[in-house]
């Protein structure tokens, strides 16, 4: 655990992210639990504006006495004023608050301007791994809006810097397969969406939302089945092939998923040779976004370390997709992503 001394000297990107993943070191006054943070987590720069704060209450951090309350929760406050205390404590209880603030100015890429764009896109990805985890955890309608927030600010970072293409493509290979899967092909989905021509950001935060969300429905799979090292038995793939209908009946009811993104993560495993499932419907029927985020699972998956295969290239995983399975795939949907990545096979 970082020590109140090594607090000082973390940049504000630093210190979100311990806070954001409850790393912040806490200590007991009287029986009373208190996180220990530095005010420059609520800060880039001195000035006379007031700066977005927590509803919490603030106390002042003290090596040898007990802390002393000098911000009350319904109190705005100066940055100038912030800025003199270099480390400040609020109540353990309100670790989710601060954990809150934290994970909205990480995935709010305008407060961080002054963060190289590398930095900012890598810290956005960590954070969008970690709320999968809780969505994953926990399907809840909660947990699928703050899934919307992630998506919202991968399509910020396409729109604002189309030059985050490669990297961001770069980026959804290099992580270990399990949630970071997810993340992984809302990414493809979200840049194959574009180089296709979608340019409207809601429809984008739609169609990142069906890569994000595409593999909900395994949470209500048996564990058993989806860690199982060997090939599936017949009626654990009967159970398997049930995801995407259980996916469907998780978000169907939801407000904020459009019914676009319900229908792709209802559709995603139907193919042009209608031999796919749940449905085997015509693939004139398929949604378009549906047939994306099918082709950026997959591709997604071939470049991703997993736990019974290695990653191949991109080269390596088109050439696959062309000669062993291109019967699931659109073919001109993967021309395009093979254009994305840099030229021909």
């Amino acid at each position: 655990m970082i020590t109140p001394v090594q607090l000082k000297m973390l940049t504000r990107q630093e210190a979100l992210e311990l806070a954001f993943t409850e790393q912040l070191p806490q200590q007991t006054y009287n029986g009373q639990d208190y996180l220990i943070l530095p005010s420059q987590l609520f800060y880039e720069a001195i000035g006379i504006t007031m700066p977005e704060l927590p509803e919490v209450d603030f106390y002042s951090y003290e090596t040898d006495s007990d802390p002393e309350l000098f911000r009350e929760k319904s109190e705005g406050f100066s940055l100038l004023a912030l800025s003199n205390q270099e480390l400040l404590c609020v109540r353990a209880a309100d670790v989710k608050a601060i954990k809150s603030y934290a994970e909205s100015q990480l995935l709010d890429l305008s407060t961080t301007t002054k963060v190289p764009p590398e930095q900012r896109i890598a810290t956005l990805r960590r954070t969008a791994v970690l709320v999968m985890d809780d969505l994953f955890n926990d399907p809840s309608p909660e947990n699928i809006s703050r899934s919307s927030k992630v998506v919202g600010s991968f399509v910020y970072v396409i729109m604002k810097d189309p030059s985050a293409y490669l990297f961001l493509a770069k980026l959804s290979s290099h992580d270990p397969y399990t949630l970071q899967h997810s993340v992984g092909t809302a990414v493809n989905s979200i840049i194959l969406g574009r180089k296709i021509g979608i340019t409207d950001e809601t429809e984008l935060t739609e169609l990142g939302m069906a890569g994000l969300l595409h593999d909900i429905g395994k949470t209500k799979i048996d564990s058993a089945i989806i860690n199982k090292e060997g090939p599936l038995n017949d009626d654990e793939w009967v159970e398997m092939k049930k995801h995407p209908q259980y996916g469907y009946e998780l978000v169907k009811d939801h407000p904020e998923i459009a019914e676009s993104t319900k229908r792709a993560i209802l559709e995603h495993h139907e193919q042009p040779d209608q031999k796919g499932y749940p449905k085997q419907i015509p693939y004139d029927q398929v949604h378009l976004f549906a047939k994306i985020v099918c082709l950026s699972d997959i591709f997604n998956a071939l470049i991703t370390d997993r736990p019974y295969s290695k990653a191949i290239s991109p080269f390596e995983a088109f050439k696959l997709i062309k000669l062993k399975i291109s019967h699931k795939v659109d073919p001109e949907l993967l021309n395009t992503l093979i254009r994305v990545y840099g030229g021909d096979i």
